[in-house]
């Protein structure tokens, strides 16, 4: 067995890989995570978003809430029954979030049934902005919620959705 060892370290037929094989790897690795990345960066902005969906459902029922009480619409987040993660504007009206912003009484075109309340709008703080909110019937019945965006890229958040709108708030 020494012998053979010593046969092949003389010979140069050290096992390893080539330059040419390395390089290989790396470009398959590359092509790899080229495809993957996109697909994991619309996952997660997808899971944001229906994060702000279910905030702007829990918004308006505390907003309804609210006005069946007291015959009056909200006039600042800390009055409702809501706690809600971010940071409130001087006013009350907005909240930030990490991601997106919440605007009370912001989607007048779309009043909070039995209510003249305006609905919660969120909208998207940095990237692509688009904007989520309750038409409360003015499109597909089978639709609670809308999603606009201007650029191609927010339409495409709001399409992978199935909120995608093309009226505006």
């Amino acid at each position: 067995m020494k012998q053979y060892i010593c046969r092949m370290l003389r010979r140069g037929s050290v096992g390893g890989f080539t330059l040419v094989e390395m390089l290989v790897v790396v470009m398959i690795l590359g092509i790899l995570a080229s495809v993957a990345i996109p697909n994991y960066m619309r996952s997660i902005e997808k899971s944001r978003a229906t994060e702000a969906m279910n905030m702007v459902k829990s918004l308006n029922d505390a907003v309804y809430t609210y006005a069946a009480e007291r015959n009056a619409c909200p006039s600042a987040f800390y009055k409702l029954l809501i706690e809600v993660p971010g940071e409130i504007s001087s006013d009350g009206a907005e909240i930030r979030s990490e991601y997106f912003s919440y605007r009370l009484n912001a989607a007048q075109n779309a009043k909070i049934p039995a209510t003249n309340c305006g609905g919660v709008v969120a909208a998207r703080l940095d990237g692509d902005v688009y904007y989520i909110w309750n038409p409360y019937g003015k499109s597909d019945s089978k639709r609670t919620l809308a999603c606009y965006g201007e650029s191609e890229n927010a339409k495409k958040i709001c399409k992978s959705m199935g909120l995608l709108t093309d009226v505006n708030l």
